[in-house]
């Protein structure tokens, strides 16, 4: 007689029911071979031990939620906002407690040094399956300071939209002094969601589409008139590892050296064909060794940025290894073109 895992029945129900499925009954019957009868047994005790509850004629998960304010004077620590009042809801195995305690601490010590903000407000939204952390403060703006920091410190007029692109490969800060940047790389690596909005601007690793339309709290920020807001998603059973992202892109013997470059969310809106564009990308990646350019999403791109980036940018910065991922085969053969034609020039 074959043996039913009860929980991971719940936990498959659990998901189905956060993705908006209807169907999760039907599902949960054929993958699992059990009767009708069995799923809205756990679906009733789920909703009796406070999992999940109904929402119009359907089922949603239920969400806890837990907001604090506080005045950014000058006396506001980090870790002691996190020992305070995070670390009473982070009750999970290891990995998880250590994720969160980095990536809270990183980004709430960015909104207190970097923001300039009177304020900032710390949202917990737990459901059974997840946790969401949502910093906000009311400040100039990452995307904005950034901006003024290009314009004053390297005299360079850029868009925020140009702004967004140079958190991707990680190192850039505004402060060298204070930070080595890499927060915000290593805890959007980490985060099975990861958003910074500011400005109608947004930064994520993830699918924008999803970001914008089914984040679950971002949609309350959008178009605000100024502040930054960053929201950070884990699940409260996850497998990951901090230490093993650390080691993926920065190796004990070696230090930081390695990125990824995920080029349609660098370039959102249009696929990259102009060589200041490549001048932009190999900006951001001089500082590393190993540089994978993730070229998922993107149709094609241009002559003049394959051929600033993988001929002139090779030839001006010969300590980059350039590997692509994710090529289109339009994409691959322009890449290809540039190569030959470069070499068969230089015979």
């Amino acid at each position: 007689m074959k043996v039913v895992n009860q929980d991971k029945i719940k936990q498959y129900i659990l998901r189905l029911i956060k993705s908006g499925r209807k169907d999760y009954v039907k599902a949960a019957v054929d993958s699992f071979g059990i009767s009708k009868s069995s799923v809205y047994n756990y679906v009733r005790q789920m909703e009796a031990d406070g999992w999940i509850e109904k929402s119009g004629s359907a089922y949603a998960l239920k969400t806890t939620v837990f907001r604090y304010s506080f005045k950014n004077d000058g006396t506001l620590g980090e870790d002691q906002v996190y020992k305070q009042f995070i670390l009473p809801h982070i009750q999970f195995k290891k990995n998880v407690n250590s994720i969160w305690n980095y990536a809270f601490t990183e980004m709430m010590n960015n909104a207190i040094e970097h923001s300039k903000a009177e304020n900032i407000s710390v949202t917990v939204l737990q459901t059974c399956l997840d946790t969401q952390i949502v910093i906000q403060d009311d400040g100039i703006g990452i995307f904005k300071n950034i901006q003024a920091f290009m314009k004053e410190c390297k005299n360079e007029m850029i868009t925020l939209r140009e702004c967004v692109s140079l958190l991707f490969a990680g190192k850039f800060t505004t402060a060298k002094h204070l930070h080595t940047g890499e927060g915000i790389f290593f805890t959007s690596h980490i985060m099975d969601e990861f958003i910074i909005y500011s400005d109608d601007n947004i930064f994520t690793r993830n699918n924008f589409k999803t970001s914008q339309t089914e984040d679950r709290n971002l949609h309350n920020f959008l178009h605000m008139e100024n502040g930054t807001v960053v929201t950070m998603t884990l699940a409260n059973n996850s497998k990951k590892v901090l230490t093993e992202v650390f080691n993926t892109f920065a190796p004990v013997e070696e230090g930081f050296i390695k990125t990824t470059i995920p080029i349609a969310h660098m370039f959102l809106g249009s696929n990259p064909v102009s060589r200041s564009e490549a001048k932009r990308l190999l900006e951001c990646i001089t500082l590393f060794t190993d540089i994978t350019l993730d070229f998922a999403n993107v149709d094609e791109i241009g002559q003049g940025f394959a051929h600033e980036l993988f001929v002139l940018g090779k030839q001006k910065y010969q300590n980059i290894h350039l590997k692509t991922i994710n090529t289109s085969k339009t994409v691959s053969d322009m890449i290809q073109r540039v190569l030959k034609t470069s070499s068969l020039t230089q015979q």
